[in-house]
This record gives C-alpha cells, sequence and structure tokens, in this order.
C-alpha cells in the first residue's frame, strides 16, 4: 500500500515523525494496519479526522496493539523511540498506534479487527 493513500487521515494528523515529502514510501505497521481496515470497509477514511490524540491512552500498556503492531513495525529495532529502552520518556507513538488506540476505545474496532488484518 502506498503510503499516500493515508498519509492524510493518519500520519498529518496524528504522527509526530511525519515529514512531508520524506520516504513518502514507507508506512509504519499502525498505519498498514489502519489502511487495511479502510481496504475491507472496516473504517470510513472521512470519519477519521476528528479525533484527538489522548496521550494517556498510549500510557497504558496495550497487548493487542504491541503484538500486533510494535512488535511486527519495521521501525521497532531503529527508528522508535516509543518502545525503544532507551527512548525519551515522554516519546509518542506512531500515528497509527495513536488512532488505533482512539478507534479502540470508542469502540469504532475491537482487538480482533486489528488481529484479523495486522499479517496481512
Amino acid at each position: 500500500m502506498d503510503k499516500r493513500d493515508f498519509k492524510d487521515y493518519i500520519c498529518r494528523p496524528f504522527c509526530e515523525f511525519f515529514r512531508e515529502g520524506e520516504k513518502e514510501t514507507l508506512a509504519c505497521q499502525g498505519a498498514r494496519i489502519v489502511g487495511q481496515l479502510v481496504k475491507r470497509g472496516r473504517l470510513d477514511p472521512d470519519s477519521l479526522p476528528g479525533h484527538k490524540k489522548r496521550p494517556r491512552l498510549w500510557k497504558e500498556y496495550n497487548g493487542t496493539l504491541y503484538t500486533h503492531l510494535c512488535q511486527q513495525c519495521s521501525f521497532r529495532s531503529e527508528d522508535c523511540d516509543f518502545r525503544s529502552r532507551n527512548g525519551p520518556p515522554d516519546s509518542e507513538p506512531c500515528g497509527g498506534y495513536i488512532l488505533l488506540s482512539l478507534l479502540k476505545v470508542e469502540g469504532i474496532i475491537t482487538s480482533l479487527d486489528i488481529e484479523e488484518v495486522a499479517f496481512e
């Protein structure tokens, strides 16, 4: 999936790492999962921009997101401060993690939705 397909509703509004024009073809595992949920018709991209970041959601451990997003993410080993042992304590996760956390807590998606598309 091309990053241009979802940068407007995942990367720009939620990801502190997003830089316009840089690494356009790369995508975190969270963005890939959201993209698959959109592709399957489980999420409508037009309904996503109204959500706001809620840091308390990523301060709490989320086993589903850790297992199916963080552990599978290609950025985890070198570029992820959020899951790094030596990362800053105020690190934010990727935009996909933030959006999936919001969608889960609002009951728009479930852990099962994430599990079903995580390895596609």
